[in-house]
């Protein structure tokens, strides 16, 4: 199957954001292992099936924006690195 952005060139304002959507990511993931080092408090009993979901798509959709911002081009398939 194929992926529905297909390669596609992006224009500079989805790619503006796609930029911001990185440097959100950098400083959630920092402030939350900055959290998790200070408290010492994390276990995987907490994880429910939203929060899973969200551990999945999480780095996947940051790889498929980071490819976006950083060529310009949309992903000619699904997994972004490719």
């Amino acid at each position: 199957m194929e992926a529905p952005w297909n390669g596609e060139k992006v224009n500079l304002f989805v790619r503006v954001l796609a930029i911001v959507f990185i440097i959100c990511g950098i400083f959630a993931f920092g402030s939350l292992a900055y959290a998790l080092f200070k408290t010492g408090e994390f276990s995987f009993s907490n994880l429910d099936f939203r929060m899973l979901i969200g551990t999945i798509s999480g780095p996947y959709c940051f790889l498929l924006f980071l490819k976006v911002a950083v060529t310009g081009y949309a992903p000619k398939s699904w997994i972004p690195w490719r």
